[in-house]
Parts: structure tokens; sequence; C-alpha cells
């Protein structure tokens, strides 16, 4: 069903005539990162509690439909919010451009993994899960505003007029592992929002801020004496590698964080 809504409703796309006709890989990369946002968002629903069998598949087809559409709304904020800069679905489909997929799957697994937290536990409301859902998409267009400040290049230039996979590929980290860290601060169960709301913010702030840090480490550490930006940006053919990199520094400290807290 999610796979369907993405082709006929977000992307209006013949996924046969794109992966096997045309052979895009970019369109294969964007539409798996969506399909494992929808499975990462369904975690979430198949941990609730229920007393029988009939009710954990009503609150599945419930919670799944919901989680379907929030994808899908998440999928069009991104698009108007976070990639604003570049038409995402010409540069995906027309021109394969790789590094805008991998920032685009990027940003379903992000989204999915909020979902998972927002839509999970067993003592908020829908009201409760779509607030925090919200939060936590403001977040990522947060860090994705911030991200060219820290690593001092122009991303999405590099991305959509470069056709540059490397800084996709790093993008996408960051929105993966920011996704991580706003899924760990809203874990902790609902009791109301005088209690959890700071709760929540402490959690996020502490994350945010150790995930940026990280960035910052995987210089000195993962590749001693380079700097990860020149290689993405500074380079006649931008260094892939370089930007896995990035990404897996991102993601890695993400679940660092998550085991920390």
């Amino acid at each position: 069903m999610g796979q369907f809504c993405y082709q006929r409703l977000f992307r209006r796309l013949d996924l046969n005539v794109e992966l096997f006709v045309r052979d895009n890989p970019a369109v294969a990369i964007a539409l798996v990162g969506y399909d494992l946002g929808v499975v990462i968002a369904l975690s979430g629903v198949l941990d609730k509690l229920a007393d029988t069998w009939q009710e954990q598949v009503t609150n599945l087809l419930l919670y799944g439909v919901s989680a379907i559409g929030l994808m899908l709304a998440g999928a069009w904020i991104g698009d108007r919010f976070i990639l604003q800069r570049c038409d995402t679905a010409r540069e995906v489909q027309e021109e394969q451009n790789l590094g805008a997929a991998a920032a685009e799957a990027g940003l379903h697994i992000g989204n999915g993994l909020i979902l998972s937290a927002a839509l999970g536990g067993n003592s908020g409301t829908w009201l409760v899960g779509v607030i925090c859902w919200v939060i936590g998409l403001a977040v990522l267009v947060l860090v994705s505003t911030i991200h060219p400040k820290i690593t001092h290049y122009d991303v999405f230039s590099e991305i959509c007029k470069r056709n540059n996979p490397a800084a996709g590929v790093a993008l996408a980290g960051l929105l993966i592992g920011t996704g991580n860290v706003v899924r760990v601060a809203f874990t902790p169960e609902f009791r109301s929002w005088g209690e959890s709301l700071p709760e929540y913010a402490i959690l996020l702030g502490i994350s945010l801020i150790a995930l940026a840090a990280i960035r910052w480490i995987a210089d000195l550490v993962l590749v001693p004496g380079v700097k990860i930006s020149d290689e993405i940006v500074n380079q006649t053919v931008p260094n892939v590698g370089a930007g896995l990199i990035e990404a897996f520094a991102y993601i890695a400290g993400s679940f660092l964080i998550a085991w920390s807290l």
C-alpha cells in the first residue's frame, strides 16, 4: 500500500519503466529509502500492546494507514522545506541524480524513525503522536538549514547543480542520524505535557549537541589529516567514500547517543 501511494500520489511515476526500462538507479535508491522508512514507522505500531489478536490486527490497520499517510506528508514537507532548492522529482527521474536520490532516501528514513516513536508507546493519544511528529520534522528542517554552515559548503548546490553524490550521501546520513536521536528523545512513555515535554526537550537538546560534536570528531579521528568537506566538494571527482564516512559518523553517533541515554 505504501509503495502504491508513493508511486501514484507522491512521485506519479511508472516504476517498471524507471527501474527496468530506463534502468534508473536514482529512483531505486529513493524508493528503497521510502520503503525502509515505512517499515521502520511500522515498528512503533507492532510494539503496541493488545489484549487479543483481533485488536492487534485493528491497531496494525489503523496505525499502518496513518503511518503511510504521515510518511507521504513528511515526504511532501521535506520536498518543500528541506530539499526546496532542488526539483528532486526531476533530478531523480530525469537526471538520474544519485546525490538527490540519496538525500531523498535519507529524508524518508529519518521520517520513519520519528514516526516509530511518535506512533509507538501505549500511553499517548493520536494528538500527542501527531504533535511529536511535527516537532520531529521541524528538527529535521532546522538541522538541514544549519548543516551548510557547519560543513562550509553549499550542500544543495553541490547536489543539484553539480550532481555531487558524496554531498547527497553525507546529507542522507545527517537526516537519518537526526531522525534517530529524535526517536530516542520521544521514546519515554508520555505522561502529561507538563512532565513529558521538558524531558523530551532535554533529551533532544543533549542528543543534537552530541551529534554536532560527532561531525567535528569524525574529521579528527576517522580521517586524521584530511578534511572531509574538502574531499566532498573540492575534488575534480567528488569523493563518495568521504561522503559515506561522514554519513557513517552521523548514523553510528546517533546509535551511540541512543544507547548512552
